[in-house]
């Protein structure tokens, strides 16, 4: 049967401002993770008008240093994929030790050559923010990772000021296993790393793939310090590039700081 194109009744649309009027964040997300879009959008959740728009990149099921640094060669057209002819107002890379076994400066230049001209953020420099928010240079560190992978995280934070007085880690593979640490393993393995530290100014709670918004102001609570987590760090560090520095209760102290202690537009963005 012919398409009959005068058979249609055209109806005049009206429109409104649409998802992501108030805010709009894009995320690069590892293709195995099931966890930290979701978390995320927990983190945002109270705030209206956010829209989170996500997009996957190819890694390998196994995290290693060596499968970690080989997503350099796929970021550029991940981010070329995220909205690319309306706008964005920050640009998330969600893995935290992936960013470091790439490096920061080449995660930015990648993004970049997709998707200028927008700030970006990743979960090592949005934590190592919050920290200096906290003024806080010896820290319990709790990671999911095998530990050459946790390794990097260690190193990275040593290497920004930052001691690490104790490390605990569940030793996973990869996100199938990291994406259901439950709520209940991430509140005793937080515990445990942070008596074993002693005195400490904070815990940090390393990975995307792990879903810590449940917990993390209930972690607080229990330890009385702050508790910074990836995908906790990197939802405040979008907020703050973007210029919204709105307070939120239930996830933590972090997003009850001041104005004042936010970064700036530039401390962690590529434009």
């Amino acid at each position: 049967m012919a398409d009959n194109h005068a058979e249609w009744t055209r109806f005049r649309a009206s429109f409104d401002a649409g998802v992501g009027d108030g805010l709009s964040i894009g995320v690069i997300a590892l293709a195995e993770d099931r966890a930290s879009v979701w978390d995320l959008g927990r983190f945002l959740s109270d705030l209206p008008g956010v829209g989170i728009f996500s997009t996957r990149l190819a890694m390998a099921a196994e995290v290693t240093p060596e499968t970690l640094a080989a997503m350099r060669h796929h970021l550029g057209d991940a981010a070329s994929t995220l909205l690319p002819s309306s706008r964005l107002d920050a640009v998330a890379f969600s893995c935290t030790s992936g960013t470091v076994a790439i490096g920061v400066a080449e995660v930015h230049a990648a993004i970049a050559s997709g998707r200028p001209g927008v700030p970006i953020s990743t979960p090592i420099e949005a934590g190592v923010q919050a920290l200096r928010a906290f003024n806080a240079s010896r820290i319990a560190l709790l990671t999911p990772y095998r530990p050459p992978t946790a390794a990097l995280v260690d190193r990275f934070f040593q290497e920004q000021g930052i001691g690490v007085r104790a490390r605990t880690t569940f030793d996973l593979s990869g996100d199938l296993d990291m994406n259901r640490v439950s709520a209940r393993s991430l509140l005793e393995a937080g515990q445990s790393c942070v008596e074993d530290a002693g005195d400490v100014d904070a815990l940090f709670v390393s990975c995307t793939g792990l879903r810590t918004s449940p917990v993390v102001e209930a972690l607080e609570q229990r330890l009385q310090i702050p508790v910074i987590s990836s995908n906790q760090a990197l939802a405040w560090h979008c907020l703050r590039l973007s210029g919204n520095v709105s307070p939120l209760d239930g996830h933590g102290s972090l997003f009850r700081l001041s104005a004042a202690h936010g970064p700036s537009t530039g401390s962690g963005s590529a434009r």
